[in-house]
């Protein structure tokens, strides 16, 4: 009996520990939050539209934060990924730029405002850290996205 209580609370420490641990599922999603000074105006993006829009395959990332503007026109996108190794930090630096310039074409003879914001945007790398963050009010935002806490 005491065995089994014993291993019940080793089991619960490291649930504990696991849902505690600073890279939590949502730790991206609330950094980008708390750096973005438009969040109030983003709306959150779901692992299926990183799946179906950008092309980015759960596998390849721990954490995400998927924003988009709710003006569509003015082309405002935060999007923060922490790849799982080197390999797949590859690809979704690939993923992101091929979906930027998708978009670019896309938005030049529509939508004047999203197309500047675009092309004045890139794709940044900071280890496994990637961020795509277009037409933030912020120009330092990319910065501070990939800086570790």
């Amino acid at each position: 009996m005491a065995k089994r209580i014993l291993a019940l609370m080793m089991l619960l420490c490291l649930a504990a520990a696991v849902c505690c641990a600073d890279g939590s599922p949502d730790a991206l999603l609330e950094k980008a939050l708390r750096i973005s000074q438009d969040s109030s105006e983003l709306i959150k993006m779901t692992e299926d539209d990183m799946i179906d829009i950008i092309g980015i395959e759960p596998e390849y990332y721990t954490d995400y934060a998927y924003l988009t503007g709710k003006d569509t026109s003015v082309g405002r996108e935060l999007i923060l990924v922490r790849a799982t190794d080197e390999a797949a930090a590859k690809m979704v630096v690939d993923r992101l730029e091929s979906y930027r310039e998708q978009r670019m074409r896309c938005t030049r003879n529509y939508y004047a405002l999203a197309y500047r914001a675009l092309s004045e945007s890139e794709v940044l790398q900071d280890s496994l850290l990637i961020v795509l963050s277009v037409g933030s009010p912020d120009p330092r935002e990319p910065q501070l996205l990939l800086q570790e806490e």
